[in-house]
């Protein structure tokens, strides 16, 4: 597998969890994903990549026809905490 493979693994990885952690700690479970996005050092190109992918996972749900407000989902949730088991 690529180095650029792997880096692009690891930052869907880190959007997610970053997503599931402002969520959980949070006021709302709606979230800017360009923010998100920004905290790892993606483009507003690469998050809604990002977005995307996870969208077809099903982990994240986007919300509203402006921006990119996202929410991480029951199975969204089960996945981080699975995946922080390993």
């Amino acid at each position: 597998m690529s180095d650029e493979v792997r880096r692009r693994r690891e930052l869907r990885r880190r959007f997610l969890e970053l997503l599931y952690e402002h969520s959980e700690g949070g006021e709302s479970e709606y979230q800017d994903g360009y923010e998100i996005a920004g905290e790892i050092g993606l483009s507003r190109q690469d998050a809604e990549r990002v977005v995307r992918y996870h969208e077809d996972h099903g982990f994240v749900r986007k919300s509203g026809s402006h921006g990119l407000t996202v929410r991480i989902t029951a199975q969204g949730i089960d996945h981080v905490e699975t995946e922080g088991e390993r």
